[in-house]
């Protein structure tokens, strides 16, 4: 029962960085039609934030988690405004070509920058906490208090600010949502800040417990991708709680059978689920 406990907060922790992922991934995909196939690196990206802030500068890791946020918004940005913008309207195609000369920008900047070698983040909480019969670091806990805020931020936003609102009824009808005068160029350069921003967030506070090098975001991308497709498309909801499913699942698949396959599950678990319900576990059905 206690390895059993221990699998399943490794799978919350992992869970809670899958829900991260696909969370901003979903909603860009609702508002601007464009699967963001970068989304990964961007996340590396964040782990080399922090690890540059705490091993180079100053040992303080929310400085660290500061500077990813303020990266990833303007790398956002840039990524929005100057690469894909132009393709929205050109197929997807055009778009997944895009994306992939922006993932190989990001992998080829990160290598030259901090080179191709393996990292480690120093982790700045490691007080062991014991809850029950359950140990856990500070560091693991804070990974899943700060997603549960932001999941919860990002509910209340899109569900209470005016702005929040102005995406959904863009994510509804772009062109119904410039007829009221909502600026769709705006809302979409906002929500691909918020995705990425997102993605160095959760990048960042992965770095102290995971090690990473600039070629590893793609597999955090398609893990984004099965999320949102269990999920359902266009289900915010359902990307968290696909998110920590799981997380949880191969966390267990791993303790208890054959590690090496671990990356397979996902495809598994989406296999089944678009054979039974085609629209993920979350998203409305089409007529």
């Amino acid at each position: 029962m206690e390895m059993f406990l221990v699998f399943v907060g490794n799978g919350v922790v992992i869970g809670s960085i899958y829900a991260m992922l696909a969370m901003g991934l979903s909603f860009t995909f609702s508002i601007m039609r464009l699967v963001n196939f970068a989304h990964g690196e961007i996340y590396v990206l964040g782990s080399y934030m922090a690890w540059v802030v705490i091993t180079k500068f100053v040992a303080n890791f929310w400085l660290g988690l500061l500077l990813a946020i303020v990266v990833g918004a303007v790398l956002g940005y840039i990524i929005e405004r100057f690469a894909y913008r132009t393709v929205y309207q050109a197929g997807y195609l055009s778009q997944f070509l895009v994306s992939l000369g922006v993932v190989v920008i990001l992998q080829e900047a990160m290598r030259v920058g901090f080179s191709g070698l393996t990292q480690t983040c120093p982790t700045l909480f490691p007080t062991v906490r014991v809850i029950g019969k359950f140990a856990v670091t500070d560091q693991r806990l804070i990974v899943v208090g700060m997603t549960i805020l932001i999941v919860a931020g990002i509910f209340l936003f899109f569900n209470r600010t005016k702005m929040g609102k102005a995406m959904r009824a863009t994510r509804g009808s772009p062109l119904a949502a410039g007829m009221v005068g909502i600026s769709v160029p705006r809302m979409r350069s906002v929500a691909f800040m918020g995705c990425a921003a997102l993605a160095t967030v959760a990048g960042a506070l992965l770095a102290p417990i995971f090690s990473f090098q600039p070629f590893i975001g793609m597999r955090y991308t398609v893990v984004a991708i099965i999320v949102i497709v269990a999920g359902g498309i266009g289900s915010i909801g359902g990307a968290a709680i696909a998110g920590y499913a799981l997380g949880i699942i191969e966390s267990l698949f791993a303790g208890y059978l054959l590690g090496q396959w671990t990356f397979s599950v996902g495809f598994f678990i989406l296999i089944v689920v678009l054979k039974f319900r085609p629209q993920g576990l979350f998203g409305k059905e089409r007529a």
